[in-house]
């Protein structure tokens, strides 16, 4: 679907592949017939917060509004060029990663429109309750203090189906492979651009209490386990 012109750049024939969207801001040029208005991702808009947790719900919503990208779709007919202030870009096909993949809201470029899009917590991460975070008003507070502290939201980008998507990474965007069989891998929640299949994450601190403060930013890590795939852009540089 998608076409790497070079390390910044892809096009995709719209003709062919059917509606893109992408981050508002991303089109750099197009040929032919094309249009686009502003699309809205399922749960973007969810102004009430979160059900179930009460006023958490509605700090959780809140915050939702600030972490979501606002997306263009494009239709028509003709070739349309996408990049993102020069910033390497990597496709990714779910076809070949189980169908599923989770992108920081930040560092998704563009995807076809086929996909079923929605906003979802890092509570939920990997189906099996990682983050960190786990469920309920705790789960959701454990999620907010590691937002906080890696410079992740409370919510990812979740896209499912057959067909491709487009991420962002400062340096270029590089696979890590996730399995029950390896050792846990270990990423830099500054580094960390999303994840694909069954991976759990966990955010874990390598220092004491005592030296808080005292450390670099290899303080707080990313334990990611399970089955499936993490992307990881080759700098610490935030999008």
């Amino acid at each position: 679907m998608f076409t790497k012109v070079n390390s910044k750049v892809v096009s995709v024939d719209i003709g062919r592949s059917g509606p893109i969207v992408a981050r508002k801001g991303a089109m750099l040029f197009y040929k032919g017939n094309v249009f686009f208005q502003p699309h809205q991702i399922a749960g973007a808009g969810m102004g009430g917060g979160v059900p179930g947790l009460g006023a958490m719900g509605g700090m959780a919503g809140r915050m939702l509004a600030g972490e979501h990208e606002s997306t263009m779709i494009a239709q028509g007919q003709g070739e349309v060029h996408y990049g993102f202030l020069g910033i390497e870009v990597h496709v990714v096909d779910l076809g070949a990663v189980g169908g599923t993949i989770r992108v920081e809201a930040s560092r998704l470029l563009a995807y076809g429109a086929n996909l079923q899009a929605s906003v979802v917590s890092v509570a939920s991460q990997g189906g099996g309750g990682g983050g960190g975070g786990g469920g309920g008003l705790f789960g959701a507070l454990r999620s907010a203090a590691a937002g906080a502290v890696t410079g992740q939201g409370m919510f990812t980008t979740q896209l499912s189906g057959p067909g491709s998507a487009v991420v962002l990474g400062h340096g270029g965007v590089f696979e890590l492979e996730v399995s029950p069989n390896k050792p846990p891998v270990t990423v830099d929640p500054q580094a960390f651009v999303g994840s694909a299949g069954q991976v759990n994450t966990n955010l874990r601190s390598t220092v004491s209490w005592r030296n808080v403060g005292r450390t670099g930013g290899e303080a707080m890590q990313l334990e990611c386990t399970g089955q499936g795939i993490v992307y990881v852009q080759a700098s610490e540089e935030k999008l």
